[in-house]
């Protein structure tokens, strides 16, 4: 009887079998001293268990420069991602350098792949909007390979990337002045996820805002949600059926804002007439809703430019120690705060 091939034992199966990420297990594998005994005890021994053989020869082609960059957005569906994309590829091929794009999709095992991935075919450099919580691991597992990265939009503390992304503190700020100055009070926030840098500066920025003016923060009207227009109208309309209900709303950012009009548009409401909504990001979808949003310009491809200035001057100056970015928003008042639609 004919024998069927064995197929040959991947990274992934040595990472599942020993319960870690591919990140890890690929630091074992180059012996890296940023994962502690036990961990590479345990991946050695599933390699061991699983027959799993390290490919030299690749790893030496491995060590030939390309000029071939990687990609790695949280989530493509988001416009503003797409924005940004077209900021660093603009700039990446204005140097002759290519760029492979992945989508994460917010998963952190997706990216996780996807940076080993990067890895194996020799990027000369990555750009990462990380996700999830093994985030710094994917970071380390790229420093070890010796391929420089920088993180954009969110970033990791205690890793030694650099980091270009907006002010999101001072932007949330500039929402809240505004709508506090057309007399709003009763302000609420609709925040991102929890665990991102994104989603927690934005969260600092109300806090502080809110305390600048002296305004008390409701606990019931701090919410949160995943980043889409159908969670986030869910969120709002458990806000605004309350008969103690928000003047006010500020978003994370743009299509959670549009998730907020959603659920004023069922409950009968005109945002800029009872509530007033403040987005962020500035997404060209913003400027034809009806009611146009106001939001937080911050200039997706502008930083996208940025970035790849950044990543690319350290290819090309590796001793050198690149400065984090961060970059200045400014507020544009559209109809959604009712500056517009006063005297009607």
């Amino acid at each position: 009887m004919e024998r069927r091939p064995t197929r040959r034992v991947k990274l992934d199966d040595v990472a599942k079998h020993a319960g870690v990420s591919r990140a890890t297990a690929s630091l074992v594998v180059r012996n890296s001293n940023l994962i502690t005994p036990e961990t590479h005890e345990r991946v050695r021994a599933s390699m061991k268990a699983l027959g799993y053989i390290y490919n030299h020869s690749a790893g030496s082609l491995r060590s030939q420069k390309t000029k071939t960059l990687g990609m790695v957005i949280a989530d493509i569906s988001n416009p503003f991602y797409a924005q940004l994309a077209s900021g660093i590829e603009w700039a990446c091929h204005q140097q002759d350098f290519l760029t492979i794009f992945a989508d994460s999709a917010e998963d952190g095992e997706r990216q996780g792949m996807i940076i080993e991935r990067l890895i194996q075919h020799n990027v000369a450099g990555v750009f990462l909007s990380a996700s999830g919580d093994r985030s710094a691991e994917d970071l380390a597992a790229l420093g070890v390979a010796g391929i420089p990265a920088v993180q954009i939009m969110r970033h990791v503390e205690g890793r030694d990337v650099p980091y270009i992304g907006p002010d999101n503190i001072g932007g949330i700020q500039l929402g809240i002045d505004h709508v506090v100055e057309l007399g709003r009070k009763k302000i609420a926030f609709l925040g991102g996820p929890p665990g991102k840098s994104s989603s927690e500066e934005r969260l600092k920025g109300f806090k502080k805002g809110m305390a600048r003016h002296k305004l008390k923060i409701r606990k019931d009207f701090v919410r949160s949600s995943s980043i889409s227009r159908r969670d986030a109208r869910d969120v709002a309309l458990a806000l605004l059926e309350s008969s103690d209900r928000p003047d006010a709303i500020i978003c994370y950012n743009d299509l959670m804002a549009f998730g907020a009009m959603l659920a004023m548009q069922r409950l009968g409401l005109t945002p800029g007439k009872q509530v007033a909504l403040v987005g962020f990001d500035d997404i060209p979808e913003s400027s034809l809703w009806t009611p146009s949003l106001t939001t937080v310009s911050i200039d997706a491809r502008n930083i996208g430019r940025l970035a790849a200035r950044v990543l690319l001057d350290k290819i090309a100056n590796p001793h050198r120690t690149p400065r984090d970015i961060i970059v200045d928003a400014k507020l544009v008042v559209r109809e959604s705060c009712g500056e517009q639609m006063a005297g009607q």
